[in-house]
């Protein structure tokens, strides 16, 4: 699909559109998609879901900067309200779907407990072997990114900026 006709699409449709981009090699992507459709059939009529192969629509993941999937962009008159990367579970995506059809507002789904426990032991995990292998300062590096992105949804500074960022650059959520 050509950006332009996709843009046009956008400004012509008066429901609310999810828009996912997948891939058919894609994992998540392949587990998320009976929910998604499933939920499309649901709230027919009052939200639109767009199913769009990364693959086959190159030009318009470079023009909305997508650069993982998969993804899931919320529009709503023509205009981003929400941007997710990667699979979301059913009930996630279950209440965003029933947040758009009953016209409430959007945010973002944070981490699981079991994803922050995750990402904060693999974060340990790699510190503690770079610390095996004499003080390896990218490992204490990439430890200290994978510890922070458990916790960076929930840390005022990390908000501070990015909402700063945001209104400096006139940027949708991401």
């Amino acid at each position: 699909m050509k950006p332009q006709i996709f843009f046009e699409n956008l400004k012509q449709n008066p429901r609310p559109v999810v828009v996912d981009f997948w891939a058919p090699w894609c994992g998540p992507c392949k587990m998320v998609k009976p929910i998604l459709e499933k939920l499309a059939q649901e709230y027919a009529g009052r939200v639109d879901l767009w199913q769009i192969n990364a693959d086959e629509n190159q030009e318009l993941l470079q023009q909305l900067k997508i650069y993982g999937i998969p993804t899931l962009i919320v529009y709503r008159n023509g205009q981003e309200t929400l941007r997710q990367v990667g699979a979301k579970p059913a009930a996630a995506l279950q209440k965003m779907f029933e947040t758009l059809a009953t016209g409430g507002e959007l945010s973002l789904v944070g981490l699981s407990n079991g994803e922050r426990f995750l990402r904060i032991g693999l974060g340990l995990a790699v510190f503690g072997l770079g610390w095996m292998i004499g003080s390896n300062r990218l490992l204490f590096g990439l430890s200290g990114l994978l510890m922070f992105s458990a916790i960076y949804d929930r840390c005022p500074i990390w908000k501070a900026l990015t909402s700063q960022f945001k209104k400096m650059t006139g940027g949708a959520s991401v």
